[in-house]
């Protein structure tokens, strides 16, 4: 053992360091009596003062968060026919706070090769838990939102290799089983140059770049794309990898048209309230009778059907003021136009 510190206490002192920089505890376990030793680390790792508890694996198992308990129940079986076991799981310490705990213990035989004893070791893996938390939240947040735009993600190295792809559309898995392509593979050949100069010149100036063209498809065939890059940055300032996101035109443009001949029940009752319009009044306006507009305003979903009585109503309440909005990959909306002065919406 290696001992930092001089004097008789030399290697409790050693000890007592290693285990406050490492945020650890060690133990030794009797099987049979279920009796433990704890070293001073493993009391403050649980949050009690020495001499507060006497040491044995029933107190240990008290500080196992209870939804955790059930999960360590085999850790005696397995150390008894002689199998190492590392766990990680969740304690609540004596001031009531939850830290994550890695544990490591390993039998001990005796001489006559039967395990009644076991030593172990303890030490708060909270920090790594909560990054790893953290990691996979944005994760889960980075495909959301590529469903959200209806979009394609990707992690491209410095030199333009993709690395991954976070979010795929169910068309576009295919992508997932390409090994280490180019992002050039991916792009129309008579649009590379174009996208070739444009991140040449994002490179340069290591700034976002955004650029149209065609990218491939599951068959072959190719669709139009808009695709921007943002640099990600070493703290040197060296461009390390890519963060890209890449929308289907097509998809959008279809989603864009099919939006704007459509109108929902809100879009209807919002547009009546910033024109201040009763059912009635609408009905007067746009020739629709009121029971069908009572009716339409009942789904906040699109209207489907009656497209004359759902043209007549968006354009008398076009004309009074209400401008009706429809955002790729948002919700559709209202909202008044902009009006010269001495003019009224109504």
């Amino acid at each position: 053992m290696l001992v930092v510190f001089e004097g008789e206490l030399a290697a409790r002192q050693t000890q007592r360091l290693t285990e406050e920089l490492l945020r650890a505890g060690h133990f030794s376990w009797d099987l049979d009596t279920n009796g433990m030793r704890w070293s001073r680390g493993l009391f403050e790792l649980f949050g009690l003062e020495r001499g507060s508890v006497t040491p044995n694996y029933l107190e240990f198992e008290k500080t196992i968060h209870p939804d955790d308990r059930f999960a360590q129940s085999d850790i005696e079986s397995l150390l008894r026919n002689s199998f190492l076991v590392e766990r990680d799981f969740r304690i609540v310490n004596s001031s009531g706070r939850m830290r994550w705990i890695s544990v490591h213990v390993e039998p001990v035989a005796s001489s006559n090769s039967r395990v009644s004893r076991a030593v172990g070791l303890c030490h708060d893996i909270t920090k790594h838990k909560l990054d790893q938390q953290l990691f996979a939240r944005s994760a889960v947040r980075l495909k959301a939102t590529g469903r959200l735009f209806r979009s394609t993600s990707w992690f491209a190295k410095a030199d333009g290799t993709i690395s991954d792809f976070p979010s795929l559309p169910e068309h576009m898995r295919f992508l997932e089983k390409l090994i280490r392509p180019q992002w050039l593979d991916l792009v129309h050949p008579d649009d590379r140059v174009a996208c070739m100069a444009a991140w040449r010149h994002a490179s340069d100036i290591k700034e976002p770049y955004d650029i149209c063209h065609r990218l491939i498809q599951a068959d072959g065939s190719h669709r139009p794309y808009w695709s921007r890059a943002v640099p990600i940055l070493s703290p040197l300032g060296e461009i390390e990898e890519w963060c890209g996101i890449s929308i289907d035109l097509a998809e959008a443009r279809r989603q864009f048209s099919m939006s704007e001949s459509c109108l929902t029940g809100s879009q209807i009752r919002a547009a009546r309230a910033i024109l201040n319009w009763s059912v009635e009044r609408l009905s007067q306006e746009s020739g629709v009778r009121p029971g069908a507009v009572r009716r339409f305003e009942e789904t906040d979903r699109f209207i489907p059907g009656n497209a004359s009585e759902l043209t007549a109503i968006k354009q008398a309440m076009s004309e009074a003021g209400v401008e009706f909005t429809y955002f790729v990959g948002g919700e559709p909306g209202v909202r008044p136009k902009k009006f010269k002065a001495g003019s009224s919406p109504a």
